[in-house]
């Protein structure tokens, strides 16, 4: 069984509810671009509409990060469409976009970028192992693990180098996803946001936007997985499906233990010129 279908299966079986967005971040949501409310794609939105430190805000109609999207109906895809995105990138597993292919509008680049190409033991391992680590009540460190990933993985490094360069170099909007649009998606969203200055507080707020947007996802095909009478207490499945603060803090974590600083890391790790990053900040921000 894929760890895709395994996060589904989580919260399906115990019917648990993500862990909500703290108060003190709720009263900063009102900044996030609105959502497009794909049906098939819950976790489709707009990564613009936040504020910086210094002031400034983020453009929207630049990027957008979604969830899988081969599940968007005829409507869903107009709507992409409507868009007129120049790429659409997918940061999935050979295996997942094998089983789940992407609907993509016509005429729109469809771009490979397989974070968890270099993985063998998390996201782009043996997905046993993985099933094996979530019945034994492992599934937090997994998550844990995979994020440190996302920062040292060559793959990781190479495909949002890569993700941020398209953004950079196209003129119409670009579309970013994974299969649930939390974990891969969600650390290359950090990336951005980062870089164009937005605060610590922001980027979390971002990240657990995904326990809101997949909620009812995962409740729609809660009875489905239910009559599947899977083995793994419903406890150990929940921090899979879910994002918490802890996964993306080990993302950062990570960041400052081996590169020592954010910069550093975008510089050394993603390789990123200080003219493309400079590039990146023109492009998004406005006064």
């Amino acid at each position: 069984m894929r760890l895709a279908n395994a996060f589904a299966l989580g919260l399906l079986i115990t019917g648990c509810s993500p862990a909500p967005m703290p108060p003190a971040l709720q009263a900063h949501a009102k900044q996030a671009a609105p959502s497009l409310r794909l049906a098939g794609a819950p976790n489709f939105r707009d990564i613009g509409g936040y504020e910086t430190e210094n002031g400034g805000k983020v453009r929207t109609g630049i990027a957008y990060r979604s969830d899988q999207i081969n599940l968007l109906g005829d409507a869903d895809l107009a709507a992409l469409d409507a868009l007129h995105p120049a790429a659409v990138v997918d940061l999935r597993t050979a295996t997942e976009r094998q089983r789940e292919p992407d609907r993509v509008p016509p005429g729109v680049d469809y771009v490979v970028l397989d974070v968890a190409a270099d993985s063998t033991e998390s996201l782009g391992g043996d997905m046993r192992l993985a099933m094996t680590q979530i019945a034994q009540g492992q599934g937090e460190a997994l998550l844990v693990a995979a994020n440190r990933e996302f920062v040292t993985l060559p793959s990781a490094r190479q495909s949002y180098a890569g993700l941020i360069r398209l953004i950079l170099s196209s003129k119409r909007p670009v579309i970013f996803h994974c299969t649930a649009g939390k974990d891969r998606t969600g650390w290359a969203t950090a990336i951005i946001l980062t870089l164009l200055g937005a605060t610590r507080e922001t980027v979390l707020q971002d990240y657990l936007l995904s326990n809101e947007r997949l909620a009812a996802k995962n409740a729609s095909t809660l009875s489905a997985v239910a009559a599947s009478q899977s083995n793994i207490p419903p406890a150990y499945l929940e921090p899979v499906l879910t994002v918490k603060a802890k996964y993306i803090e080990a993302a950062f974590f990570e960041v400052y233990r081996t590169y020592g600083s954010f910069d550093k890391y975008a510089r050394d790790g993603l390789g990123l010129s200080e003219e493309e990053i400079q590039g990146l900040r023109e492009k998004f921000l406005s006064s």
